[in-house]
């Protein structure tokens, strides 16, 4: 369990982790019950910038922004990328094979480049907005979304189907089973605990890109890739914050 959860860090974030030279032949699958333990050191570092920031005394717009590209770095803008190569190959391709191949290729089109920068946009302005009106809860609705979009991402996995022989999504594309959502699942009930009902909104908004992209990526691709569950997170984080927005919106 312990190689599981190091395999997942490591995986999913830049903080140093020592794994063995060969993991063994399910290492990645089971790693993905610990993916909801990498959101929370990805929330918890945002949290701690976003205070020290605040300390600081700079303006809220200026926060987010340094809190994007604080999370960007903490994953290697994983799947940042994943998103572009996703949007890249659903708006250039015409075929399930051309669209794959686009995708495939790692130079980035004007699709991948629009959406990156909507998103980018969107995630620095739902983040000011809860900077100046989310009060004491900021901080929860800054580590639940990261949390939340990774346990969304596994559960994507679940039962997908993998459309090509080979790739970084095969280890856990149609991998990934039920004890491994349910221990991810585990892990979010500390946010259940801190705040029910803004959890299961969180929650709930996470996991919309991740039901989208199950039947969009089946019908444009074949099936779920590396990068649909990359691009899966990032919306998934972007939908949380934005979600969150519109609760404080409402009270």
């Amino acid at each position: 369990m312990l190689l599981a959860a190091k395999t997942a860090i490591a995986f999913l974030t830049i903080l140093p982790v020592r794994l063995p030279a060969e993991l063994p032949a399910d290492g990645l699958k089971r790693s993905a019950a610990f993916f909801s333990l990498a959101g929370w050191l990805i929330g918890g570092f945002l949290a701690g910038g976003a205070w020290l920031l605040a300390w600081l005394g700079l303006p809220p717009l200026v926060n987010a922004v340094l809190l994007v590209v604080l999370g960007a770095w903490l994953t290697r803008g994983l799947h940042l990328d994943g998103l572009a190569d996703l949007l890249d190959g659903l708006g250039g391709g015409q075929t399930q094979e051309r669209r794959l191949a686009i995708m495939k290729d790692s130079a980035i089109g004007a699709f991948g480049v629009i959406g990156l920068v909507l998103l980018l946009v969107l995630k620095i302005a739902c983040l000011a907005s809860l900077l100046i009106n989310g009060g004491e809860l900021f901080f929860f609705v800054l580590l639940a979304a990261p949390v939340t979009a990774r346990w969304a991402m596994a559960a994507l996995a679940c039962g997908g189907q993998y459309p090509r022989a080979g790739g970084t999504g095969h280890a856990f594309v149609g991998k990934v089973g039920l004890r491994e959502l349910a221990l991810g699942l585990l892990l979010l009930a500390p946010l259940i605990w801190w705040s029910w009902s803004a959890a299961l909104i969180i929650l709930g908004a996470a996991m919309l890109p991740a039901f989208w992209l199950r039947f969009k990526a089946t019908k444009a691709l074949g099936g779920v890739t590396g990068d649909v569950l990359g691009a899966s997170c990032e919306l998934g984080e972007a939908c949380g914050w934005l979600a969150a927005v519109a609760l404080f919106a409402a009270t």
